[in-house]
C-alpha cells in the first residue's frame, strides 16, 4: 500500500469513529430518492451520491462513497495554483469532515462521483460540465436522478481557475462549492434534496444562477 493510500485508508478509519448517523426525512420524492443529512462536515458529494444510490436500493454510508472516490491529503489546497493545490477531478481534496471556509476541506468534481456511481452499478447517463438546465430537467424529468454542483448560498459566482498539483486547471467560485440531488422539475421549481438544509423546492431561476457557479456540472444516473 502506497503512502496516499495507507493516509486515506487511515482518514476513513478515523473518520468512521466520529462520523454523525444520517437523519432520513420522513418520505421520499417522486424518483424514491430519500433525504439523508450528510454524515461529515464537508462531504456534501458523497452524501448527494449516497442519496441516489438509496433511491436505487443501494444502502451505503457516506464514508462507503468516499472509500471509492479516494481522499487526498498531501495536496489539500484549493483556490490557488500550487505543489501543494489538490485535484477535484481525481478525487476528494482534503479533509472531509473539515472546512472550505479555514481552508481544510475541499470537495470532488463529477469525474470521481461518476466511476463511484458505476462501481456501485449505476449506469451514468451524463457526467462533467456543460448539462444545461434544459438537458437536465429532461433527464430528470424521465426518472433519472443527478448528482448537481451549485453554490450554497445559490448565487451566480464569478469563477476563476487554478493548476493543481498534476497540471490541470481547475475552476473554482470561491468557498461555498456545494452538491445536491436533483429530483424533478415542476412549474418553474426545482426539487433538491440538500445534504445540509433538506428536502425542498428553490425557483428554476435561483436554481440556474447556483448551477451555472460550476459551469452546469452534473452527473446523471440511471
Amino acid at each position: 500500500m502506497n503512502t496516499r493510500a495507507r493516509i486515506t485508508a487511515g482518514l476513513l478509519v478515523l473518520l468512521s469513529a466520529v462520523a454523525l448517523a444520517g437523519r432520513p426525512a420522513a418520505a421520499t420524492d417522486g424518483l424514491g430518492v430519500p433525504w439523508f443529512h450528510q454524515q461529515l462536515h464537508d462531504d456534501c458529494e458523497a452524501a448527494a451520491l449516497r442519496m441516489v444510490l438509496a433511491g436505487r436500493g443501494l444502502a451505503v454510508s457516506d464514508l462507503d462513497v468516499l472509500a471509492r472516490v479516494g481522499i487526498d491529503l498531501a495536496h489539500a489546497e484549493f483556490g490557488h495554483s500550487g505543489a501543494r493545490s489538490g485535484d477535484p477531478y481525481r478525487t476528494f481534496v482534503g479533509d472531509p469532515d473539515g472546512s472550505e471556509r479555514h481552508g481544510t476541506g475541499y470537495g470532488v468534481y463529477a469525474p470521481p462521483i461518476a466511476a463511484a456511481a458505476r462501481a456501485f452499478g449505476l449506469t451514468v447517463l451524463a457526467s462533467g460540465r456543460g448539462i444545461g438546465t434544459g438537458l437536465l430537467a429532461r433527464l430528470v424529468g424521465a426518472g433519472h436522478p443527478a448528482v448537481v454542483w451549485v453554490d450554497y448560498l445559490w448565487r451566480s459566482r464569478p469563477v476563476r481557475w487554478y493548476q493543481a498539483y498534476d497540471g490541470n486547471w481547475v475552476p473554482y467560485a470561491g468557498a461555498g462549492e456545494h452538491a445536491i440531488a436533483v429530483t424533478g422539475f415542476h412549474a418553474g421549481q426545482v426539487q433538491v434534496d440538500d445534504p445540509a438544509r433538506g428536502h425542498y423546492l428553490i425557483s428554476a431561476t435561483a436554481f440556474a444562477a447556483g448551477y451555472a457557479a460550476y459551469g452546469d456540472m452534473a452527473v446523471v444516473v440511471r
